[in-house]
C-alpha cells in the first residue's frame, strides 16, 4: 500500500492515532513499515492451522517438501508456544516429526519475539509463517503465503477468530475507574481503528482486484453473516461483478444465476406451491439451463451450506435476492443509497412469513459500518461523517469486553455509539484474548 493511501486513511480516521499511540504495540503488528502487505492477525493463522475446513491440504515446506498434517497439535492458551505436541509428516517419504509449533506472520517473529533463548520454546520443531524468509535453524518452516493466495477457497475472511479457544482474564476490572468522558473518548479512538484496519485491508485487496469486484465479495460475504460467509463469498468468485452484468439484465435474472450456483435451486416446483411461486421457479430454471455448461458445472453443492436451525429470514435463498438487487447497485453503491431490498412474494417457498426487509435493519446497519464506511475510505475518500453511523445491536463480545474492563456495574452509556462499540470489539481483540490487560492500568 502507499504512503498516500496511508495518509488518507489516517485523514478518514483521525482519533484512531490515539488509541495506537496509546497502545503498547501488540506482538501481530510486526511489519516495521506504517502500511502492511497483511491486515490480519496471528490469531487468524492460528486459527487457519488449527481448523481442517480452513487449512489447506497440500502445504509444504518452505524448501518445497509436501506438508501433511497428522495432528495439529494441542492449542495452548499458556505461557510459551502457539500449538503443544503437533505431529507433521514430511517429505515424500512421509518423515514423522512430533513437536511444539509456533506461529508468526513474519519468520522474524521469531527472533523479535525472543523465543530462541526462551525455555518454553525448548521443544518447538514447526514453524508456521504466513511469508517466506530467512529459515530458523532446526525448525520445519511453512509458508502460506504462495497457496493462500491462489485458492479462493481458503481465505482469513471465512474465519470466524470469536470462535476458537480463548481464555477470559478475571481480575480487577482495570479500567473500573477510568473518568466515564474519557472511556467514551477512547472508545470511540479505538473503534476509528477498527474501522481504519478494515479500511487499510480492503485498500490492499484493491491492488489486486477491481474495486466493485472487492465490494462485491465483502457484500456477499455479509449477506451469508456467519453460518455461510465463505459459500456465500466463494459465489462472488465464481460469478464476479463484471461476468454478472454480462450475463444478467435484470435482478430476477442476476437471481436465477446466484441461486443456481448455489446448489439450492429446487430441481422441481412443489405441486403446493401457489400458482405464481411455481411460476417464478419455472422462470428461473429457464434461466438457468441457458448457460453455459462451464459456468454450470462450478454449482456448489447443498452441503456447502449450513441451513439447519437458519431463521427463515436468514436464510440463504432470502438473501440471494437481496444480493441480486445489490448488484445492480455496485460499485456506485454509497452509504446514502444503501437500504434494505424488501421482500419478494415469489421466493417465498422457504420462508413461510409476511412480506418483510430482505436484509434487515441491524445487518443494513453492520454493512454500513463494517463494509461501506471503510470502503469509501479505501477507494480515495478523504474525509467521512463518522457521528452518522448507524450503531450495530451490543453482542456477546461488546458486553464482555466491557464488563472485563469496566466491572459488572459500569453503565452501558458508554458504548452507546456505533463507534464505541466497534472500540470494544477492537480491545477484545488487542488486549483481552492477548492476555494485555495490565497494560491498559496506565491510561488512567
Amino acid at each position: 500500500m502507499s504512503s498516500i493511501v496511508f495518509n488518507t486513511l489516517e485523514s478518514c480516521f483521525p482519533r484512531s492515532v490515539n488509541y495506537r499511540s496509546g497502545e503498547a504495540r501488540p506482538a501481530v503488528h510486526e511489519a516495521s513499515a506504517p502500511f502492511r502487505s497483511f491486515a490480519y492477525r496471528e490469531r487468524h493463522i492460528q486459527c487457519l492451522w488449527a481448523d481442517p475446513r480452513h487449512r489447506p491440504p497440500k502445504l509444504k515446506t518452505s524448501e518445497g517438501e509436501p506438508i501433511e498434517v497428522e495432528f495439529p497439535g494441542d492449542w495452548n492458551l499458556e505461557a510459551g508456544p502457539d500449538f503443544l505436541n503437533a505431529v507433521l509428516l514430511v517429505g515424500k517419504e512421509q518423515r514423522r516429526i512430533s513437536g511444539d509449533l509456533e506461529i508468526h506472520i513474519h519468520p522474524n517473529g521469531w527472533k523479535q519475539h525472543g523465543h530462541a533463548n526462551d525455555p518454553n520454546f525448548a521443544n518447538v520443531r514447526f514453524h508456521i509463517v504466513y511469508f517466506q524468509g530467512l529459515e530458523i535453524p532446526g525448525l520445519v518452516q511453512v509458508p502460506l503465503q504462495e497457496i493462500l493466495s491462489t485458492d479462493p477457497r481458503f481465505s482469513f475472511d471465512n474465519i470466524d477468530i470469536t470462535a476458537y479457544p480463548y481464555s477470559i482474564p478475571v481480575g480487577d476490572f482495570p479500567l473500573r475507574e477510568m473518568d466515564p468522558d474519557q472511556k467514551i473518548k477512547w472508545l470511540k479512538s479505538a473503534g476509528e481503528e477498527r474501522l481504519r484496519q478494515k479500511a487499510e485491508r480492503l485498500a490492499l485487496a484493491t491492488q489486486s482486484k477491481e474495486p466493485g469486484q472487492v465490494l462485491w465479495e465483502e457484500l456477499m460475504a455479509a449477506l451469508g453473516y456467519k453460518n455461510n460467509k465463505a459459500p456465500f463469498r466463494q459465489l462472488a468468485a465464481t460469478l464476479p461483478l463484471a461476468r454478472l452484468h454480462v450475463l444478467a439484465e435484470t435482478p430476477d435474472e442476476a437471481y436465477a444465476l446466484l441461486l443456481g450456483l448455489s446448489g439450492l435451486l429446487p430441481a422441481n416446483p412443489d405441486p403446493a406451491w401457489p400458482p405464481d411461486t411455481r411460476k417464478f421457479i419455472r422462470s428461473i430454471w429457464d434461466f438457468w439451463w441457458k448457460q453455459p455448461a462451464a459456468l454450470k458445472e462450478r454449482a456448489q453443492g447443498k452441503s456447502a451450506w449450513t441451513l439447519a436451525g437458519i431463521r427463515p429470514a436468514n436464510h440463504p435463498v432470502r438473501r440471494l435476492m437481496a444480493a441480486a438487487h445489490y448488484a445492480f447497485q455496485l460499485p456506485e453503491l454509497t452509504l446514502t443509497k444503501f437500504k434494505p431490498n424488501y421482500w419478494n412474494t415469489h421466493i417465498s417457498w422457504k420462508a413461510k412469513c409476511k412480506p418483510t426487509a430482505l436484509v434487515g435493519q441491524s445487518r443494513a446497519n453492520a454493512i454500513i459500518t463494517n463494509i461501506l464506511m471503510p470502503f469509501q475510505a479505501a477507494t480515495g475518500a478523504t474525509e467521512l461523517n463518522l457521528k452518522k453511523l448507524p450503531p450495530e445491536p451490543s453482542n456477546r463480545i461488546i458486553r464482555q469486553t466491557a464488563h472485563t474492563l469496566f466491572g459488572p456495574d459500569h453503565t452501558p452509556k458508554v458504548y452507546r455509539s456505533a463507534l464505541a462499540r466497534q472500540g470494544l470489539i477492537q480491545i477484545f481483540h488487542d488486549y483481552v484474548i492477548t492476555h494485555r490487560l495490565d497494560e491498559l492500568r496506565k491510561l488512567i
